[in-house]
This record gives C-alpha cells, structure tokens and sequence, in this order.
C-alpha cells in the first residue's frame, strides 16, 4: 500500500516553485538571494522521498524515470517551438530550438531557460539510483568526490563547456539530494522540534547580515555552475532549505496548506510554464511589470492549466508526468 503523501514536503515544494518564478522575474536582488537555495532545496526534497532500487530492478527503474521525466521535457518544448513558429513564421528558428532542445544543458536559453533543471535532477536520480547498490561508506566516498569534482570543473575552464543536458551540474546535485535521502528520519525529527525555527532563523539572519556588510561573498547559480566555496556551498542552500522546511511544517499545524501543497504537486507545469507565459505577456504589451505580476501570472496561469489538464490521462502523461486524477496531500501528522 502506498503511503499518503506529506503536506509539508508538497507544501515546501510549493513554496520552493514560488522562489523559482521571482528569482527569474527580472528582479536583481531577488535572483541572488533566491538562487542560494531555491534548487538545493528541490533536489533535497527529492532526495526525500526516493525509494532505493534494487539492482536488478535498476534498468527497468531507470527506463521508467527517463521516460516520466523526459515526455514533459519534450512535450512542453515542442508546444513552445510550435507557438513560437506560429506568431514569427521562423522555420529556421523552429529547427534550432529542436537543436536546442535535444542538445540541453547552457544552450538553453529564454522560454526554455529552467528546462535545464529536470534533465539534470533525472541523471541525478539516475546516478544515487545505482550507487545506493553499494556500501554506505562507499556511497559516502562516491558523493564526496562527485562534489569535490563538481567544484573542480567550477573553478577551471570546463566550467564553460557546455556538455548535454547539464548533466556536470548533477555531480553538486547529488550532494543536495544524498542529503534528503540520509536525512529521511533526521529533517523530519529536526522539523518537529519547537527550537528548530528558533536556531535557524537566528543563524540565517547572520549568514544574510555578514552578506550585508561585505563580510562574506555568496553566490551560487546551480546552472552556469558557479559555485566556488566547498564549505559555504554546503552549509548555506542547506541551512536555508531546513529552515523553510521548518516553518512549512510549523505552519501546517497553524493554518490550512492544501492549496501550497497544490502547488507542490503541479510544480512541473509551474517550472515549464512561467518564463514562456510572462515572455509572451511582456512582448504582447511591450513593457516589463516587476515581480509581483511576473510572479502570480507564472504561479497562477500554469496552476490553472494543471488543474484543466488532470482530468485527461492523456494530457496529464505528457505535461504532468502522471496518470492523471487526484493526488491528494495530508498533515504530516497524518502520515507517520
């Protein structure tokens, strides 16, 4: 029997889709505090509900998560391409966003630009799919030096090589993810605690306040692999991600988040969705109207086109990635 599903960890996703949709708004200062954490705290999420494999079932496993990840990719890129080639008439353009589009990786760029991120969480599940095979010490040593690499490439030319659907950035990816997966009993047991919130949102403020004041420089940007510190790179998207795991679990107990945990469950047509629709809206009215709009047309219009598109199998196996029909979330505390 399947476990029902945890509001708070669709909730935090929620809210994690939301973080996506601003930092991509336009807005600065939004896009460098946003990016500390926004994909860590996806790929943790992940990482915390992934069942290991076993390896005789890894090919087949494999198979199915290429293909439940890969149809959207796909199905939504094609819609973009056909709508672009309708309003220009560009056959040539139609073909190099084809290119692109199975190229992956940097050369994704404009309403494509996230697309990026779900190739790249796919050889990520991939890659901790087969190596959970092996020892835990090995496993351990296995994540180490895929960070450490990941930084290395970061630091060093290949940095600037554009390998297909990003699949470099999974070695940084692995870690944030290996952390879900460890902390199955730990994030949880964290969260619940009445000091959780506060301790890390103290620690939080400081890590914000020494950025401040110039006393630490932070940056990370998951997609054009710039990041540079072993130990900052860690601590902070981690530091940030439990703390809003903290206070999503808290404000559960506090008030409804069904509708945050919608938002979770239909994050994938919100991250394919929100760059070409605030795109189109921009050229149509030719001005550019700020966060606040950008955010609730990319949060409010694929949310719609989630809810119209679950009721056909058909539709929800190509742009949902499932089969369609409810998908229902309940308290955490109902789920233990």
């Amino acid at each position: 029997m399947n476990k029902p599903r945890q509001l708070w960890i669709d909730a935090a996703k929620g809210f994690s889709i939301i973080f996506v949709v601003m930092g991509h708004s336009g807005d600065a200062a939004a896009n460098h505090y946003l990016s500390w954490f926004r994909m860590p705290l996806f790929f943790m999420l992940s990482g915390l509900v992934f069942k290991p494999v076993e390896p005789g079932r890894y090919l087949g496993w494999a198979a199915k998560r290429t293909k439940g990840l890969m149809t959207p990719y796909f199905a939504y890129g094609l819609l973009i391409a056909a709508v672009l080639l309708l309003f220009n008439f560009n056959v040539k353009g139609f073909a190099e966003n084809i290119a692109r589009l199975l190229y992956g990786g940097l050369s994704l760029t404009g309403p494509y630009g996230v697309f990026w991120f779900i190739t790249c969480l796919l050889f990520t599940q991939l890659l901790f799919g087969y190596i959970v095979r092996y020892s835990r010490r090995t496993q351990f040593l296995l994540i180490a030096s895929a960070y450490l690499l990941s930084h290395l490439i970061s630091l060093t030319s290949l940095k600037n090589f554009n390998l297909p659907w990003n699949a470099d950035v999974s070695l940084l990816a692995i870690t944030y993810y290996a952390i879900g997966f460890y902390g199955k009993q730990a994030i949880p047991a964290l969260i619940r605690r009445y000091s959780a919130l506060p301790v890390l949102l103290p620690l939080c403020a400081l890590v914000l306040l020494l950025e401040r004041t110039g006393v630490l420089q932070y940056s990370l940007n998951m997609k054009y692999k710039e990041y540079t510190s072993l130990l900052l790179d860690l601590a902070v998207p981690m530091l940030i991600s439990l703390t809003i795991c903290a206070a999503v679990y808290r404000l559960s107990k506090l008030v409804p988040l069904d509708w945050m945990g919608s938002l979770g469950r239909n994050s994938i047509a919100i991250m394919y969705l929100h760059l070409p629709l605030n795109y189109g809206l921009k050229y149509l009215l030719g001005t550019d109207y700020g966060l606040l709009p950008f955010t609730l047309i990319g949060v409010g219009v694929p949310l719609l086109a989630a809810t119209w598109a679950v009721r056909s199998p058909l539709l929800s196996r190509l742009y949902l990635g499932h089969k369609g029909g409810s998908r229902p979330a309940v308290n955490y505390s109902n789920a233990r």
